[in-house]
């Protein structure tokens, strides 16, 4: 058992423990650091700006839990519930990499925006329909998440690993890819609008009705040569004219371009 104190006034706030059962618990700027919180039920808690640096959550039960602009380097959070949880702003003030383990998570519709998640495991998370937008995902391991329909706009996610992740509808609008390795993920109704892919592996990638509009880098893509396709895509002017140099026939072909077109569009562009 530890005593939750206030991390500015020192005052007592609650007992926390493995296992304990504490819903709805008022834990605001509370002084977990290190603390051991496995397997406890802290749904709908207020976590808002407390201190979580390796603490540990694992199998913790947080639905609907409130940690905004909570300082979380180095915690875990492995298979614990984290739906609807608000987790935006997180690690705002830490520089580097934080190192959090959410490996195994539910984190369906959970809000992370705006956070420092640089270099977190989200191996096997389920990520559906959560908010990214706008977090440093740098060096993050996304490995067979499930990020159908969540928001990765604006998102760092250079130097990020997202193999064999399921992007069905995800929105990378503005998005950081550079160096990001998804061989294998699915793109289907993925937007790619804006993003930086200088450098991506895009190996075994599954393109279908997947929309791509004013990408830098597209042909610096590792791996376009072996994508595997569904429903037709589609691919911008602004791109076309940028990239189609170093494009594969067969991309440009699922994009509506036929192989007739191609050499006529080459000269047009690149000339």
């Amino acid at each position: 058992m530890s005593n939750v104190l206030h991390r500015e006034t020192g005052a007592l706030l609650a007992d926390v423990f493995a296992g304990a059962d504490l819903p709805r618990a008022l834990l605001a700027y509370a002084d977990l650091n290190g603390a051991d919180a496995r397997g406890a039920n802290l749904r709908h808690a207020d976590l808002c700006n407390a201190d979580l640096r390796g603490a540990r959550f694992d199998g913790a039960t947080l639905t609907g839990a409130d940690a905004t602009l909570s300082e979380s380097a180095g915690s875990f959070f492995a298979r614990a519930m984290l739906d609807d949880a608000r987790l935006q702003g997180m690690n705002k003030r830490h520089d580097g990499v934080v190192g959090i383990d959410f490996s195994g998570a539910d984190m369906t519709r959970a809000t992370l925006k705006n956070s420092n998640l640089n270099g977190a495991r989200f191996t096997n998370a389920i990520l559906r329909r959560a908010d990214l937008t706008r977090c440093n995902l740098s060096g993050a391991d996304l490995s067979g998440a499930d990020l159908t329909d969540a928001s990765l706009a604006s998102a760092n996610l250079s130097g990020a690993t997202l193999r064999y992740a399921s992007l069905v509808g995800t929105v990378l609008s503005g998005a950081n890819l550079e160096g990001a390795v998804l061989d294998g993920a699915d793109l289907t109704l993925a937007t790619l609008n804006g993003v930086r892919l200088a450098g991506a592996d895009m190996s075994e990638t599954l393109w279908s009705k997947t929309v791509v509009a004013r990408a830098v880098g597209l042909h610096e893509v590792r791996g376009l040569d072996r994508l595997r396709y569904g429903d037709a895509s589609s691919i911008d002017m602004h791109t076309l004219r940028a990239s189609i140099a170093g494009l594969p026939a067969e991309l440009l072909e699922q994009c509506g371009i036929l192989a007739r077109d191609t050499d006529a569009l080459r000269r047009l562009l690149v000339e």
